[in-house]
């Protein structure tokens, strides 16, 4: 989640605190997921070769398409369209084709022009995405759901994510059919919660591939934290820049919610926000933050505090246990979202049975984790089947 920031607020947490994850299985919205079509998963409706990327990328990659590909609605089980990439790297594929990793990149925004994909900076996605070439992975990048196909993008709803992600392995092996059967997921911050929502949906969702385990980094697991208290809610500059991509994410799958339940004067209508990518909306909102007045700060009823407060916590991970293994890198300095919060996911994860090695990182910062030689080594140990340390108690 590419953002600026917010609050590290370690309070208490009610809802998931000593729960495991339920025995049912990740919810997957009022639909059974045995109906979901398998055939068509996947499936590419469009390609184009990436002619026009940043020489880091360009110069690891022998091979760069944009897709278009089928993938599922992890709201109402119905077939999407999603975006993204198929990069191969240089050099003589080992024995049994390249091993893929699907990245799942950070906040890029929620507007349709927002997918990596379709900018040749890969809207600062690149620098991961070329180490991964280098390190003789394949990569199947995907744009997420509503970011380059057109509708909404739902954000942080995990299983959307998650159906996204695996699927664009689909598509990658779509393009190449030589590309490994075995993969596995690495995502930053959103992306974050996306690969950890993966490795957990794999099971029932993933038929057909072979995930070997996922890397999640400074996850977006668990932000309930921010509705915490009576509204209207305290929250300091950062947790306003991030509060509107949250309302976004919120009215996907709840379209009666509105902005002027929770925003109001400058920062309306998410002050600009969800109309622009990451980067390019910067000076609008620290004007809309430094015009703005504790009074523009909602929620103003509490059916809307209540709701979204209700969403983010159905959504909060762990929502199952995954199978594989799961690195997790996050930092001690982290504003975004703060450790005490990534801590009591892992807590939960660990709790319901899945085989977590949670890394802090002393200094580091939602920004700054880096780490990037580190995870490649661990996804490197995963494909050559060494076995993974846990951090979990025993």
């Amino acid at each position: 989640m590419v953002l600026t920031g917010c609050t590290a607020v370690d309070q208490p947490q009610e809802a998931h605190e000593d729960a495991a994850p339920s025995d049912a299985g990740v919810p997957r919205g009022p639909y059974d997921i045995a109906a979901v079509a398998t055939d068509t998963r996947g499936e590419i409706l469009d390609a184009e070769p990436l002619h026009t990327l940043l020489p880091e990328v360009a110069n690891a990659a022998a091979e760069a398409h944009r897709v278009t590909y089928r993938s599922t609605s992890g709201i109402d089980g119905r077939p999407t369209e999603v975006t993204g990439a198929v990069f191969i790297p240089n050099g003589q594929a080992p024995a049994g084709g390249w091993p893929i990793v699907s990245f799942a990149h950070g906040t890029t925004g929620v507007a349709s022009q927002c997918g990596p994909s379709q900018h040749s900076d890969l809207l600062g996605q690149a620098s991961r995405i070329a180490s991964l070439l280098n390190a003789g992975f394949a990569v199947a990048a995907t744009d997420y759901e509503g970011l380059g196909a057109g509708g909404g993008h739902p954000y942080l709803e995990p299983i959307t994510a998650a159906f996204n992600t695996i699927d664009m392995v689909r598509a990658a092996k779509n393009i190449d059919a030589s590309l490994s059967n075995q993969w596995a997921a690495l995502g930053i911050s959103q992306g974050g919660q996306a690969a950890w929502a993966a490795a957990e949906a794999a099971t029932d969702y993933g038929d057909g591939l072979e995930l070997v385990g996922s890397v999640a980094i400074a996850p977006a697991a668990d932000l309930s934290p921010i509705t915490d208290g009576e509204p209207p809610w305290d929250l300091d500059v950062f947790q306003i820049a991030l509060l509107p991509y949250v309302i976004a994410g919120y009215q996907a799958i709840e379209p009666t919610a509105s902005f002027d339940d929770y925003l109001r004067g400058s920062l309306a209508n998410g002050f600009g926000m969800v109309e622009q990518c990451v980067g390019t909306a910067w000076f609008g909102t620290a004007l809309a933050l430094l015009t703005s007045s504790p009074e523009d700060i909602g929620p103003f009823t509490e059916a809307a505090a209540d709701g979204i407060r209700d969403w983010l916590t159905s959504t909060a991970l762990p929502l199952d246990r995954a199978e594989v293994p799961l690195l997790v890198l996050y930092g001690d300095r982290d504003t975004v979202v703060p450790a005490p919060w990534i801590d009591r996911a892992i807590e939960r994860a660990c709790t319901g049975g899945t085989e977590v090695d949670a890394r802090l990182i002393a200094g580091a910062d939602h920004f700054s984790i880096g780490r990037a030689e580190e995870s490649n080594t661990w996804l490197r140990e995963r494909f050559a089947g060494a076995p993974a340390e846990s951090t979990c108690p025993q």
